[in-house]
C-alpha cells in the first residue's frame, strides 16, 4: 500500500483530474467507483480476506501519460487485500470486484483515496472532485500458506547460497580459522593496552564493512563519525557487541559476521542491506568507559 501512496503523490504535479483524451464509457458501481473492463476473465475467484495479490499496475496522468508501471519495480508486484470496511471508492473496492485474471480500468476518488490511506496531509492539495486513475490487472490470487511455501522456499535459496559463499571464502582466506560459540570469526590484527571490553562498557569503534564478495557498504573512517554503542544495549548487532569484548583499547580486528550475528536473517532495509548476507567487519576500538 505504501508504494501506492508514495507513487501516487507524484500525480498531483500533473493534475489530478483525469480528462483523457480517449473517451471511453466507463461503468459506476453504486458507491461511485467508476470501472472499465479491458479483459474480463471467466474465474469465479475473487479476493478474500488475508490473500495477497499478484498483480501488474499501470498509473496515467491527465494526459494518458504513463508514469508508473509494476513490471518496473518487480515482475511479481504483490499487494495485500483488506476487504473495505464500507462500501467506497477506495483502492481495495477496487479489488474486491476483481476476479483472477480480469484486467480493469479504474478512475478512484483522489480525496476518499488519501484519506482511507491516511495520508491526510494530501487533502490540502487536492479537491473532492479529483480522480486518480489505476490500470490493474489482477494475475493471481494467492492464499497465505502459498505465500509461505514460497517465502520458506526463497529463504532456504539464501540460506544455501551464504553458507556455500562463507565456505568458500573461509577455505580461500582462514582455512584454519574456527568459529566462537555463536558462528562469529574474529581475528585479531593489531593488540591493543589496557583491561578488556566488558559487557558493562561504552565503546567507540570505527569501522568499514563489506560483503564477503569485497563490495562495500559502509565505512566510519569516511566521515570521522565513529559508532558509539553500549555493550549490553540489545539493539546492536550480535556481532559487534561480541567482538569488543576480545579487544582492548588501541585494538584492531577483522571479524566475519553471519547474517544471524549482523543484519539478520531478514536483513535491514533501512541499511539497504539484503537477506542472509554474511558481512565483514574490519574494526577499531578507539575509546571506552
Amino acid at each position: 500500500m505504501k508504494k501506492f501512496i508514495i507513487l501516487c503523490a507524484t500525480l498531483l504535479m500533473f493534475g489530478c483530474n483525469n480528462s483523457s483524451s480517449k473517451k471511453e464509457n466507463y461503468d459506476t458501481t453504486e458507491a461511485g467507483l467508476s470501472y472499465l473492463y479491458r479483459e474480463k476473465s471467466s474465474s469465479d475467484l475473487l479476493p478474500q480476506d488475508g490473500n495477497k495479490l499478484l498483480v501488474n499496475v499501470k498509473y496515467y496522468d491527465s494526459k494518458d501519460s504513463l508514469l508508473f508501471n509494476s513490471e518496473d519495480y518487480s515482475s511479481r508486484f504483490i499487494m495485500d487485500f483488506f476487504p473495505p470496511v464500507a462500501a467506497g471508492t477506495t483502492i481495495n473496492d477496487a479489488f474486491a470486484m476483481m476476479h483472477e485474471g480480469d484486467s480493469i480500468s479504474f478512475r478512484i476518488n483522489a480525496y476518499n483515496f488519501f484519506l482511507a490511506a491516511g495520508q491526510k496531509q494530501m487533502l490540502s492539495k487536492i479537491t473532492k472532485t479529483d480522480t486518480l486513475r489505476f490500470e490493474i490487472r489482477l494475475k493471481k490470487i494467492l492464499s497465505p500458506d502459498i505465500i509461505e511455501k514460497e517465502i520458506a522456499q526463497k529463504d532456504k535459496e539464501l540460506k544455501d547460497e551464504e553458507e556455500y559463499l562463507l565456505a568458500d571464502f573461509l577455505k580461500n582466506n582462514y582455512p584454519e580459522l574456527k568459529p566462537t560459540k555463536s558462528g562469529l570469526y574474529f581475528i585479531e590484527t593489531q593488540e591493543g593496552e589496557g583491561p578488556q571490553i566488558t559487557k558493562n562498557n561504552k565503546v567507540a569503534i570505527h569501522y568499514t564493512a563489506t560483503y564477503i564478495n569485497g563490495e562495500p557498504i559502509y565505512s566510519t573512517y569516511q566521515k570521522n563519525d565513529p559508532l558509539v554503542f553500549e555493550v549490553a544495549d540489545p539493539l546492536v548487532w550480535p556481532c559487534l557487541a561480541e567482538a569488543v569484548q576480545y579487544m582492548k583499547k588501541g585494538s584492531k580486528a577483522t571479524i566475519i559476521a553471519p547474517s544471524k550475528l549482523a543484519a539478520g536473517e531478514r536483513g535491514d532495509k533501512s541499511l539497504k542491506i539484503a537477506p542472509r548476507k554474511t558481512i565483514i567487519f574490519d574494526l577499531e576500538l578507539i575509546a571506552y568507559k
